[in-house]
């Protein structure tokens, strides 16, 4: 996970080389003052107001994971993500984490979907949204962590305390402490004039005994969400030279190159370059392959859904569809930032999403392949 999640700028780092500062592990959400309440009523009878009251939400989560730090350490940081949820199903996403190998500050979005989702009894993750999804049926006591903020989950028992009550925003609500199948517990405020829950919060070690933690506020109740199961269509990121499987043939990318001169009828504007991506399709049969250039977008190294252009030249790739036996080959041309080397490309093509390295020849330190 900690390849998928966000890397805080602000972050802290280690107070001296080689260790590792013990605030780094401190609760990002402090906890709202508890109080005790003579009058609560059973965990159970709160619990199933909650059913009775939340249909969908959505949500923030403010939490810490684990970060590398010098000499091997493992400190912690910072991060924040939104999500959300129905009950029914049940199911729950959480949209992708900040990514700072991006320069935009985020991870690159391809798909419009998150890196965790929850259906039903089955856990999909990656780590980020270039990668291949995997599915987590059997339960898993880390990502279990993240699946429990969906309130269909809580569960309780004749001895799961209610704490007390607490403030959160001005409402009164009922602090549950709760404990999911692994053992995990977990606490729960839950606003006392409507059922409905306002925040989550879960602590996880690592394997030296730092705490770190999960904490979800929620919001916008009731309001429209689906979530489906995502699509599957990613194999992962495949190296040039690497065919990626189609239902019925395959595309692989067998040149990438800069073009700084463009043609008489697109040049490059100032401080850009096109990048030519050349890819190569094979029908084998049983089916027809559609060739759409249109279906193919560039990313990376401050570029973020680049699309192609239309530079005139007669090696570009053109729409059309192959029968079996059929191959083509040609470019699409993106128009990118003179720095811009570290770049994927992806197609999301009939039966497939295909991702492919298309990193350029890095150039010295300061040099910019147009000057």
């Amino acid at each position: 996970m900690t390849a998928g999640c966000s890397v805080n700028p602000a972050a802290n780092h280690a107070t001296a080389f080689g260790q590792v500062d013990p605030s780094e592990f401190r609760q990002p959400l402090p906890e709202p003052a508890l109080w005790p309440a003579s009058d609560a009523p059973s965990s159970t009878s709160v619990l199933s107001q909650v059913a009775s009251s939340i249909r969908t939400a959505q949500f923030q989560i403010t939490g810490t994971e684990m970060a590398p730090r010098v000499q091997g350490q493992i400190g912690a940081q910072v991060y924040h993500v939104d999500g959300a949820l129905t009950t029914k199903g049940p199911a729950l996403e959480l949209q992708p984490w900040n990514d700072p190998a991006w320069s935009v500050g985020r991870e690159a979005d391809i798909d419009g979907r998150g890196d965790f989702v929850l259906v039903g009894s089955t856990i999909y993750v990656r780590g980020n949204t270039f990668s291949e999804w995997q599915t987590i049926t059997g339960g898993d006591p880390y990502w279990g962590v993240f699946a429990d903020i969906n309130p269909a989950l809580w569960q309780a028992d004749s001895n799961a305390p209610v704490l007390g009550e607490a403030s959160i925003d001005g409402s009164r609500a009922w602090v549950l402490q709760l404990a999911n199948r692994f053992g995990l517990q977990f606490k729960a405020w839950i606003r006392e004039k409507d059922g409905y829950p306002l925040r989550y919060t879960a602590s996880w070690f690592n394997a030296k005994g730092m705490t770190y933690y999960v904490n979800a506020l929620y919001r916008r109740f009731n309001s429209a969400v689906q979530i489906a199961p995502p699509d599957m269509l990613n194999r992962g990121v495949a190296n040039p030279g690497a065919p990626v499987a189609l239902p019925s043939g395959s595309v692989t990318v067998t040149d990438v190159e800069f073009d700084c001169s463009g043609t008489a009828s697109r040049r490059p504007a100032r401080g850009d370059k096109l990048v030519l991506v050349t890819l190569a399709f094979v029908d084998t049969g049983p089916g027809e392959v559609s060739v759409s250039p249109g279906a193919w977008r560039l990313y990376g190294d401050g570029v973020e859904a680049a699309v192609p252009v239309d530079t005139g030249s007669p090696a570009l790739l053109r729409a059309q569809t192959l029968n079996p036996g059929d191959r083509v080959s040609g470019a699409v041309a993106f128009e990118v930032p003179e720095d811009a080397y570290q770049l994927l490309v992806v197609g999301h093509l009939v039966g497939a999403t295909a991702v492919m390295s298309a990193g350029l020849p890095m150039l010295p330190n300061g040099t910019l392949p147009c000057a």
